[in-house]
C-alpha cells in the first residue's frame, strides 16, 4: 500500500491533522527496531507517507473517487476525535467505508478534545462508526490515544499511537526510545572525542568533516522540527503565544540562511509547509511584514522543489498557494502593482495544475480561484465592468459544481464568497437590488454552512462581514429597519468571535466595522454618537495590530468622520473638527499613494464635514472652499470613460445642494432616483447646510464653480 496511514478529521481539527501528518511522515523508527517484525509485518526505517483528506468531502451522498482510493490505499485509518468530529457525518461515512475493506482493527483513535468517557452528547469525541455494543447492548467506546492534556497528554499519546501502527507494545517502543535517546548523547561524545583525535590526512579529515556536517544538519533538522512541532504546539495550548511567535522567528530566520540546494527534498517540502504555517498565522495576527517574510522563504523553497520535480503537481499546488499568499498580502499593503504579479502567476499556476489532472477536483477549483483574486483587483482599483465579469464567470463554475455537490460545504462557502463580491460590484454600478440580493443570497449559503458544521469559526466570521454588507445595501434602497437589524446580528456575532479569540485581528476589524453601520444607521443622535466612539475605538486597535492595512485605514477614517457628524449633531465643532483632523492625516498620504474611487468618495465626504463644522462657526469662505473641494474631487472625469462612477453621486449631489447649484445636481440626482437611492441625509435645499450654502453662493460669486 502507498500510505502507511488515512487520516481522517473536522475542518475544525485541521490544525491537529496537519501537525499530525509532519510527525508521522518525519518520525524516525528507532534503529534497533528496524527489521524486526511488527505484528503487521517487517518494521522499516519510516512509518512512510500519510494520506489527509484536505477539503473533507466533495459530494452529498459518495466519499469520492479520490477519498476512496485513498482509504483502499492506506494501510491504517488514523480519526482525529472531538465533538466536532462526532457529528461530522464525512468523518463518519470515512470510518465506516474503512470498516468494510475488513480492516477495522487498523483504525485507531486519537483524542483531542471532548470526553472520552461521555458516550453521547455535545462532549463525546467519537463518531458513531467508532462506538460499538456488546451482547447485552452496552456501549464500549474504543481505546483511544488520548492527547488531551487531562489525558495522556500530545507526546506520550502519540508514541502509543506509532506503536500501534508498528504492531508493536507501547512499551517495547518507549524503552527503545529512551535508548535511542542515550545512544545519541553516547554518540556525540564519541565522536566529538574521536574529531579531536583522529585528523590524520586530509582524506580523513575531509571524510570526518564532511559527516560531520551531515550530522549536524540532521540534528539542526530534528531540533528544528521539534520547535516547530511538538514544542510549538505545546507554547499554543499552554497560551504561551509570546514563546511561540519567538520560537516562529528563529525558525524563519534560520531557514533564511539555508540554501535550497543542500536540503532533502523532504525537509524543504516540511520546512515550506511550516513557513506557510507561519505565515498565515502572521496574517491573522496583523503582522503583514512578518508574514510576508515567511511567504517568501516558503517561496523559494516551493519553487526549488518544483524545479526539481515540473511534472509533479502536488509541488505545484505548493507553488501556487505561496504565490497566492505573496500577493494577498502585497493587496492588503495596497502595493496593486505587485499583488497583479503574483496573483496572475497564481492564476497561471492553477490553469496548468487544473490541465495535469481533469478528474483531480481541488486542482480544477484552482482554476476558479486564479479568476477571483484577479476579479477583486479589479474591483479594487475601480474597474467594475472587468470585476463583473470575472465574478459571474466563476460563480457559474460554482454553480455547474454544485448542482453535482449540493451537499459540499467548502464549494458552497466558495459559492457564496463569490456571490458577495459580486454584490458588492453591483453596488458601486448603482445596482442596488442586485446587489440586495446577492449579499442575501451570500448570507442564506454561510448559514446553511454554520448549520451544517456549528463549531466552525470560519462561517461565522465571513457571515459577520456578508451581513454588514447587505446592511449597506439595504440602506442604500432606504429600508433602514432591516440595515439595523443586520447590522446588530453582525455586530453581536463579532463580540461572541472577538472573546473567543482576542488576538484575531480581522474579527476585531469586522466588528468595529459593524458596529460603525450601527452608528451610522442609528435612529437617534445619543445611540448614533456612542457607538461611533466605540467603532473608532476598535478600528484604532485593529490598525495598531495592521498600521499597512489599507482596508482598516479606510473603515478608521469613515468611523471619525462618523463621529465627526454626530459631534456637530450635538452641536459640539470642537470635537468634530479633532475627528476631521484625524481623518484627513489618514487620508491624505493614501490619496497620494493612490487616487483609487473607494478613497475618492472617502475624501470628498470628509472635505464636505471640513465645510459644514466651518458654516456651523460662521466662516463662510472655509466652507465654500471645503465643499468646492469635495465637488471638484467628484467632478473629476476619466477620459476614457467620462460617465461619473454611481458612488460619487450622492456626495457630489450633498456639495452641489451646499454650493446652491441645485439645478446642475438634477442630472447626478436623477441617476441616484433611478437606481432607487435613499440617502441617509436627505437631498434638500431647504437644510440649514444647503441655505447656507446657496447664500454664500449669492454673496461670495467668486467662490462658485461653473
Amino acid at each position: 500500500m502507498n500510505y502507511c496511514a488515512f487520516i481522517s478529521y473536522n475542518r475544525a481539527d485541521t490544525a491537529v491533522a496537519k501537525w499530525l501528518l509532519r510527525r508521522l511522515e518525519t518520525y524516525r523508527v528507532p534503529k534497533r527496531l528496524v527489521g524486526t517484525m511488527g505484528a503487521h509485518g517487517v518494521i522499516g526505517r519510516r512509518l512512510g507517507k500519510v494520506f489527509r483528506d484536505r477539503d473533507e468531502l466533495a459530494a452529498a451522498d459518495d466519499l469520492g473517487a479520490v477519498v476512496r482510493a485513498g482509504l483502499a490505499d492506506s494501510d491504517a485509518l488514523i480519526v482525529i476525535c472531538s465533538p466536532a468530529a462526532a457529528t461530522s457525518r464525512w468523518v463518519n461515512a470515512e470510518i465506516e467505508a474503512f470498516q468494510k475493506l475488513g480492516r477495522a482493527e487498523r483504525i485507531f483513535a486519537y483524542v483531542v478534545a471532548g470526553s472520552p468517557g461521555v458516550a453521547a452528547g455535545p462532549d463525546c469525541p467519537f463518531p458513531p462508526a467508532l462506538i460499538a455494543r456488546d451482547a447485552a447492548d452496552n456501549i464500549q467506546e474504543p481505546m483511544a490515544a488520548d492527547a488531551r492534556p487531562s489525558g495522556d497528554r500530545r507526546h506520550r499519546a502519540f508514541r502509543k499511537l506509532v506503536a500501534g501502527l508498528l504492531g508493536i507494545g507501547y512499551d517495547a517502543l518507549a524503552r527503545r526510545e529512551a535508548q535511542r535517546r542515550q545512544r545519541t548523547i553516547t554518540t556525540v561524545a564519541i565522536a566529538s572525542l574521536t574529531g579531536m583525535v583522529i585528523a590524520i590526512g586530509l582524506a580523513a579529515a575531509a571524510y570526518i568533516a564532511r559527516n560531520d556536517a551531515t550530522r549536524r544538519q540532521a540534528q539542526a533538522e530534528d531540533i528544528m522540527g521539534f520547535m516547530l512541532g511538538d514544542l510549538r504546539n505545546k507554547l499554543t495550548t499552554v497560551g504561551r503565544l509570546d514563546v511561540m511567535r519567538a520560537v516562529d522567528d528563529k525558525a524563519t530566520a534560520y531557514f533564511a540562511t539555508l540554501h535550497a540546494r543542500d536540503i532533502s527534498d523532504r525537509a524543504l517540502e516540511d520546512q515550506a509547509r511550516l513557513l506557510t504555517d507561519i505565515g498565515e498565522e502572521r496574517t491573522q495576527e496583523g503582522q503583514q511584514d512578518a508574514a510576508l517574510s515567511a511567504f517568501k522563504e516558503a517561496y523559494a523553497r516551493s519553487r526549488a522543489l518544483y524545479d526539481r520535480e515540473p511534472q509533479n503537481g502536488h509541488r505545484l499546488f505548493d507553488l501556487a498557494q505561496d504565490e497566492y499568499w505573496i500577493g494577498w498580502v502585497a493587496f492588503q499593503q495596497a502595493r496593486y502593482d505587485d499583488a497583479g504579479l503574483w496573483l496572475r502567476k497564481y492564476r497561471d499556476s492553477g490553469v496548468k495544475l487544473a490541465a495535469m489532472d481533469r478528474t483531480n477536483f481541488d486542482w480544477q477549483k484552482e482554476v476558479a480561484y486564479g479568476v477571483q483574486n484577479l476579479a477583486i483587483l479589479d474591483e479594487r482599483l475601480g474597474h467594475y465592468d472587468a470585476a463583473e465579469k470575472g465574478i459571474q464567470d466563476q460563480l457559474a463554475l460554482y454553480k455547474q459544481w454544485l448542482a453535482q455537490r449540493p451537499n459540499d460545504v467548502a464549494l458552497r462557502y466558495e459559492a457564496t464568497n463569490a456571490a458577495a463580491w459580486l454584490g458588492s460590484v453591483d453596488l458601486k454600478q448603482g445596482k442596488l437590488s442586485e446587489a440586495q440580493a446577492y449579499f442575501a443570497a451570500a448570507v442564506d449559503g454561510l448559514n446553511q454552512n454554520i448549520a451544517a458544521e456549528p463549531a466552525n469559526q470560519e462561517w461565522k466570521g465571513d457571515v459577520i462581514d456578508t451581513l454588514v454588507l447587505l446592511a449597506s445595501a439595504q440602506a442604500a434602497l432606504g429600508e433602514r429597519t432591516l440595515a439595523r437589524a443586520n447590522a446588530g446580528i453582525a455586530a453581536a456575532t463579532a463580540l461572541a468571535m472577538t472573546v473567543h479569540d482576542a488576538a484575531n485581528n480581522h474579527w476585531r476589524q469586522s466588528l468595529g466595522t459593524a458596529v460603525l453601520w450601527q452608528a451610522i444607521l442609528a435612529p437617534t443622535i445619543p445611540d448614533g454618537a456612542e457607538r461611533a466612539i466605540q467603532a473608532v475605538q476598535l478600528l484604532e486597535a485593529a490598525r495598531g495590530a495592521e498600521p499597512k492595512n489599507e482596508q482598516i485605514q479606510r473603515h478608521l477614517a469613515l468611523a471619525l468622520d462618523t463621529e465627526a457628524r454626530r459631534a456637530l449633531d450635538w452641536n459640539d465643532p470642537v470635537t468634530a473638527r479633532r475627528d476631521l483632523t484625524q481623518s484627513f492625516a489618514i487620508l491624505d498620504p493614501m490619496w497620494q499613494q493612490t487616487h483609487r474611487e473607494d478613497l475618492r468618495s472617502l475624501l470628498a465626504q470628509t472635505y464636505l464635514l471640513d465645510g459644514d463644522i466651518a458654516a456651523r462657526d460662521h466662516d463662510r469662505d472655509s466652507a465654500v472652499s471645503a465643499w468646492k473641494h469635495a465637488q471638484d474631487l467628484l467632478e473629476e472625469k476619466d477620459p476614457v470613460n467620462p460617465t461619473l462612477p454611481f458612488p460619487r453621486l450622492e456626495h457630489l449631489v450633498h456639495a452641489m445642494y451646499r454650493l446652491g447649484e441645485t439645478a446642475a445636481a438634477a442630472p447626478y440626482r436623477d441617476r441616484l432616483d433611478a437606481a432607487g437611492f435613499v440617502p441617509l441625509e436627505p437631498f434638500t435645499a431647504d437644510s440649514q447646510r444647503a441655505t447656507v450654502g446657496r447664500n454664500i453662493k449669492e454673496t461670495h460669486d467668486v467662490h462658485s464653480v461653473r
